[in-house]
């Protein structure tokens, strides 16, 4: 995906950014294991909200140990063991990696379409491994594909407008939230991730007016505004937008009982707060006099 998912750690209690680094450590090592070293570099903190929800959705007993890493060679980081939820989004991050990569073949021209090509081994190797050691995730690896092809077609039409291909993406990301449970676990867990995913879309379509404009690549921001960046008062309205679409995801996120109190907190702060600062960062970066707050609604 594409790290935008991310707390404001200074609203987190110190037991809680613990708990979030050890989680991201957690994950990076347990990609080492489970899907190549390599794999290690695509890792971000999207896929730690990832295992966190399902760590809220069916608690799990977690441990840590403190490690040395390459990237922290001096002083020993708490870590989280590795887990069953920790692998699961590991092999779900090889497989969206690799999907995505493939799509980036077809779709993309010049120095992205080299890079793809250069990633491609890699992310095939990785998910080969996962899917040879869980066979169940060949129905995830199967929806990405279709969900994906279904994306490009969209784009491929140049809608005007983010809806349709943000809510085709959300999909991909409920599916991955979902995999493997059943019944109201299931409908929760996939309608959090739906409208995050959403949101991501969103978001990276805000990120990349600028670059899309200047390269004539489809963006649909760019399409609804006949070409334009828009103007302070619509990256506003765009922002407001943005925020009346997380209250799908907050409603979710209530409905799960969360035993918890820091995973709990944890995802609140990225919904409540870390979402909209985020918005409001990546729309500074076109009007610095528009400055929307990330705020708690």
């Amino acid at each position: 995906m594409f790290g935008y998912v991310r707390t404001v750690n200074a609203e987190l209690k110190v037991k809680e950014h613990e708990l979030y680094r050890a989680t991201y450590c957690g994950l990076c090592r347990s990609m080492g294991k489970c899907t190549g070293q390599c794999s290690r570099m695509t890792l971000n903190y999207d896929f730690v909200f990832l295992a966190l929800v399902r760590y809220a959705i069916t608690p799990c007993k977690i441990s840590f140990k403190a490690r040395r890493c390459i990237a922290h060679p001096i002083k020993k980081r708490d870590s989280m063991e590795r887990n069953e939820i920790l692998d699961y989004c590991s092999a779900a991050s090889a497989i969206l990696n690799y999907q995505k990569v493939l799509d980036d073949i077809h779709d993309e021209r010049g120095a992205k379409k080299l890079r793809a090509s250069l990633l491609r081994p890699f992310v095939a190797h990785s998910r080969k491994k996962v899917l040879k050691r869980d066979a169940s995730l060949q129905v995830l690896d199967s929806t990405i594909e279709k969900k994906l092809a279904e994306l490009n077609a969209i784009e491929k039409s140049e809608c005007v407008g983010v809806d349709t291909p943000a809510a085709c993406f959300g999909e991909i990301l409920g599916e991955i939230m979902a995999h493997g449970y059943e019944g109201s676990d299931r409908r929760i867990a996939f309608e959090l991730g739906k409208h995050i995913g959403a949101w991501i879309y969103v978001a990276d379509a805000l990120d990349d007016m600028r670059d899309d404009k200047k390269k004539h690549r489809y963006n649909p921001l760019l399409k609804l505004y006949d070409g334009r960046i828009p103007s302070n008062d619509e990256l506003s309205l765009i922002y407001d937008a943005t925020k009346n679409k997380l209250f799908s995801a907050e409603s979710a996120l209530n409905l799960i009982d969360i035993d918890d109190s820091a995973i709990k907190n944890i995802l609140q702060n990225i919904l409540y707060l870390g979402i909209p600062q985020k918005t409001a960062d990546i729309i500074d970066k076109y009007h610095e006099e528009t400055k929307p707050k990330g705020k708690n609604k």
